[in-house]
């Protein structure tokens, strides 16, 4: 028989034993619940009211921005640790795209006004984290058009 094992405060799956003797869930449940039936905590919490499962809901994307499912609400909430190193890689990445022409041979090739739009780009790259909407709102410099 499959069981489902979960916090009764939170709905919060943590288990889905296959055990043939009931009363050997209820033996290690310490704090926790269960319910008859095979559900995985990727895709159902346990409604704490009916003891039913409930479809967690469809996980949000936008952009970088990374979520984690809130169990006392029952929503996705953004991560912002995970949202920030998600924004600062991209950043890093773009500004690894620019190494090129930092170097002394390169730079020196370039007009007057690709050097400017060269810094321009590269301090606005740079000042991302300083961005008041930062991680999760910002606002990307336009690479310049010769790079």
């Amino acid at each position: 028989m499959n069981y489902t094992i979960y916090n009764p405060k939170t709905g919060e799956i943590i288990a889905t034993p296959m055990i043939g003797d009931p009363t050997l869930v209820q033996l290690n449940l310490g704090d926790s619940t269960y319910i008859e039936g095979n559900y995985l905590s990727n895709q159902y919490y346990i409604d704490i009211a009916t003891k039913q499962p409930i479809a967690i809901p469809i996980k949000p994307f936008a952009g970088l921005n990374k979520y984690t499912f809130d169990w006392p609400t029952k929503t996705w909430i953004i991560n912002q640790s995970e949202t920030e190193f998600a924004v600062r890689a991209q950043r890093n990445s773009l500004l690894n795209q620019t190494v090129d022409q930092v170097n002394p041979v390169w730079y020196a090739s370039l007009t007057q006004e690709q050097q400017q739009e060269l810094s321009t780009y590269r301090q606005v790259l740079l000042d991302v984290p300083s961005q008041s909407g930062f991680p999760t709102d910002v606002s990307w410099p336009t690479k310049p058009t010769w790079m």
